[in-house]
């Protein structure tokens, strides 16, 4: 299953830890989106057994004062 992670962060999404998802062989895409008032967005688009494996790999990255929202990708 695909999930889009979102995360809103006071620093840019590139310095946050995404590492461990190219470790783990789930990374398919990353990306910075434009900023805003609120701070800087990006997203990783993860390929996960199901939702709490995603939930779980996101869980281990230390994202600091960030909002993360995870979402399931629909495949066609």
């Amino acid at each position: 299953m695909r999930f889009m992670v979102f995360v809103r962060s006071p620093i840019p999404l590139a310095a946050l830890h995404g590492e461990a998802l190219v470790r783990a062989g789930v990374l398919l895409d990353a990306g910075d989106l434009v900023p805003d008032a609120c701070g800087v967005s990006g997203y990783w688009l993860i390929d996960v057994r199901d939702a709490a494996e995603a939930v779980e790999r996101v869980k281990r990255i230390h994202l600091p004062a960030c909002v993360v929202e995870i979402r399931q990708v629909a495949v066609v």
